[in-house]
């Protein structure tokens, strides 16, 4: 079990900044082609159930008033998979001219911290929930109305959009969104940004706190929802160090399937329960929540701390 103090080297014999800057504009160029793809896939499903330009003009959510949740989970997948799936696969394997395995000191997992893991995943749930609170609910000055304006409406429409894709009428929807919500952005977002992003940062600066959380940072923000940043910012740091201490990628990619699964779960086994849903979960929840998870990262970093571990 071997920490990546140093980072992993994804360079492929660059220096770390132009990799850095290459990496940077795949990240862009391969979020602009997958909303492209998804896109597409969505004019496709819905002109061929009828329909017309007239109504996506009218309302650019109409094209999932003529979509089923299968086709709105498909248009979903593609754009998951063109995303974070293509792009550090094309970075990985045609650029740097590594495996997609270099990214991961070792591939193992311990049961154990597996349990752990998810178990900490979901009381960092009680302690995000404050931050969910506080980042929607921030007032802009006069001066920045514009922009507020725009993002709240952003923010409404992307809520609209959820709410499509979860509301699950059988179990068969339920597994499907599973796949497209939780498992696939797991894997895929964790190679990118962790992966391929998070070690180029980390190579560039010299320091893991830098690499972590500005690649936090980017995570967040590449969602477009900026009442939802600083929570998804916090997230994707959680991630970070569960990857720098251990050194191996699985480890954020269980955290993070498990941070999106456990919220299909509640929304397919609660039907009332709003994925965007910004209201704090009570204080008690969260103190309590708050100790488990700080003793989950403590216990989790120490165990890579051992004498007998080898550290890069």
């Amino acid at each position: 079990m071997t920490r990546i103090d140093k980072g992993i080297d994804v360079t492929g014999g660059r220096s770390p900044r132009s990799s850095f800057l290459i990496i940077l504009g795949l990240v862009f160029v391969g979020f602009f082609i997958g909303q492209f793809v998804g896109f597409l896939a969505s004019m496709t499903f819905a002109v061929a159930n009828g329909m017309g330009i007239s109504d996506l003009t009218d309302n650019p959510n109409a094209l999932y008033d003529y979509m089923g949740l299968g086709e709105v989970l498909t248009t979903q997948m593609l754009y998951t998979l063109v995303f974070t799936f293509l792009t550090p696969w094309f970075y990985l394997r045609l650029i740097a001219k590594q495996s997609l395995s270099s990214i991961s000191n070792e591939t193992k997992v311990d049961p154990k911290l597996v349990l752990a893991t998810v178990i900490g995943t979901f009381s960092f749930l009680f302690v995000n929930a404050y931050f969910i609170e506080w980042n929607a609910n921030i007032d802009f000055p006069d001066f920045m109305s514009g922009f507020e304006e725009w993002a709240r409406n952003l923010e409404e429409q992307l809520a609209e959009t959820t709410e499509k894709f979860t509301t699950f009428n059988n179990f068969t929807q339920f597994l499907f969104g599973f796949l497209v919500i939780a498992i696939l952005p797991g894997i895929g977002e964790e190679l990118l940004f962790r992966g391929v992003l998070q070690n180029s940062l980390h190579k560039l600066t010299k320091n893991a706190h830098v690499a972590i959380w500005v690649s936090a940072f980017i995570f967040g923000a590449i969602h477009l929802q900026f009442y939802g940043l600083v929570p998804r910012m916090l997230l994707g740091a959680v991630f970070g160090y569960l990857y720098v201490w251990s050194g191996n990628i699985w480890y954020p990619i269980i955290s993070h399937i498990a941070n999106n699964g456990i919220a299909v779960i509640m929304t397919y086994a609660m039907s009332d329960v709003n994925l965007d849903e910004t209201e704090a979960v009570p204080v008690a929840y969260q103190i309590i929540g708050v100790v488990v998870f700080i003793a989950f990262m403590f216990l989790f970093r120490n165990y890579y701390l051992r004498p007998k571990q080898s550290i890069e």
